[in-house]
């Protein structure tokens, strides 16, 4: 088939290359004037990288991430809340080769982007709508280009034009917190490998190592709807008197890069095809960060829609198939994200001290259970063999 695939983020560029690893034609569609990645650092579970592995890309990808080493979490004055929990044990234990790997994602999209034939993504085409004749789709664009296929994609977020141009212009969930994002170099207290959160009341902060001896940082706090945008210096006001190295990581980061951004979902709901159109990645299931599986799940769908594109019986059967397969597990990561969230933005005092002692009593016996859940899942290898 012919495949037209919107967005050329992680769930475009996964999907791409898995597709065409079955044997379509594929062109991907980015609005975008060139290849690029807003945002910073994001984790690769388990999950994510086998499914890399099975459509060729996962040593590509190994070579511009970092393994953790070890993970832990504190509160704002620095006291370790749990034991820390160290990878390679956490792995012996749930019999995965791998728990998470963590890089920069301009770094994934550059490598996803590498495991495609020059030509394949073509930029500067801003989707518009999308119309259905028969067996066939054409996508619109912006600057007067149409192209019509056999079937077409939407992975282009979560304020997708596919998903409105299918189902209606609607506006995403306020998570009720929003956060800043930004990587500097890596301080000597911090050893390559080191994940760790950080919490306050109503307030987080993430520390993640990646390649080039960097941190990527993430600052989150509570606030109202409608906010508006807030200084780029603000998390440097906010976190100041938080234990080192947080001022350290947070001075050491121009305000200039610092990416800002309200955290956003959609309560899960279907359907997510039309005809000849699916929604995949953000576009479909948009999950807040919690979990860090939010870009895993993309992925996954790539193999998945490849498959079910290869054993139904016509391209709408497919698509249903499709959603029949991924909808409740992907359901279940936004809830359960979106619950961690509340939780880990709590704001009363005794509520935050409960919630602090629960977590130090329970993590040890976890074992790393509550994120492991769906690291532990492997989607198969394409059909054919293929992997």
């Amino acid at each position: 088939m012919r495949v037209l695939v919107i967005g050329s983020g992680i769930a475009g560029l996964s999907c791409a290359i898995a597709l065409r690893r079955a044997g379509h034609e594929v062109v991907v569609y980015e609005r975008a004037p060139e290849l690029r990645e807003v945002g910073a650092g994001i984790s690769l579970w388990w999950n994510a990288l086998a499914t890399l592995d099975h459509i060729g890309a996962g040593a590509a990808v190994r070579a511009v991430s970092l393994a953790m080493t070890r993970s832990e979490l504190r509160v704002r004055n620095g006291f370790k809340v749990a034991v820390g929990t160290i990878a390679a044990e956490m792995g012996r234990r749930a019999g995965l080769p791998e728990i998470v790997r963590m890089t920069h994602r301009a770094d994934l999209v550059g490598a996803l982007a590498g495991c495609l034939p020059t030509g394949v993504t073509q930029y500067g085409f801003e989707c518009v709508g999308v119309d259905e004749a028969g067996d066939k789709v054409t996508a619109r664009f912006r600057n007067g280009h149409a192209d019509t296929g056999d079937l077409v994609v939407g992975a282009d977020g979560i304020n997708s034009a596919v998903r409105a141009a299918l189902f209606g212009a609607s506006a995403p969930r306020y998570a009720g917190y929003t956060c800043w994002r930004g990587v500097c170099p890596r301080p000597a207290g911090v050893e390559p490998g080191y994940v760790g959160e950080w919490w306050g009341r109503g307030m987080r902060f993430g520390i993640t190592t990646i390649p080039g001896d960097r941190v990527y940082w993430f600052a989150v706090a509570n606030a109202p709807a409608g906010h508006g945008i807030p200084d780029p210096g603000r998390p440097a006001a906010l976190f100041r008197d938080w234990a080192a190295p947080v001022p350290e990581l947070l001075a050491a980061t121009p305000p200039a890069a610092i990416v800002h951004g309200d955290i956003l979902d959609r309560p899960p709901a279907r359907p997510w095809a039309q005809g000849r159109a699916v929604l995949v990645g953000d576009a479909a299931h948009p999950t807040t960060p919690n979990l860090g599986q939010g870009g895993c799940l993309a992925i996954e769908d790539a193999v998945v829609l490849a498959r079910c594109l290869a054993t139904a019986a016509d391209v709408p059967a497919a698509l249903a198939a499709f959603t029949e397969e991924r909808f409740v597990r992907c359901a279940g990561v936004t809830q359960e994200s979106w619950q961690f969230g509340r939780l880990a933005q709590l704001e009363g005092r005794v509520a935050c001290a409960l919630r602090n002692t629960v977590v130090g009593l329970t993590a040890p016996l976890s074992g790393g259970g509550p994120m492991l859940k769906y690291a532990r899942y492997d989607v198969g290898p394409l059909p054919g063999g293929a992997s």
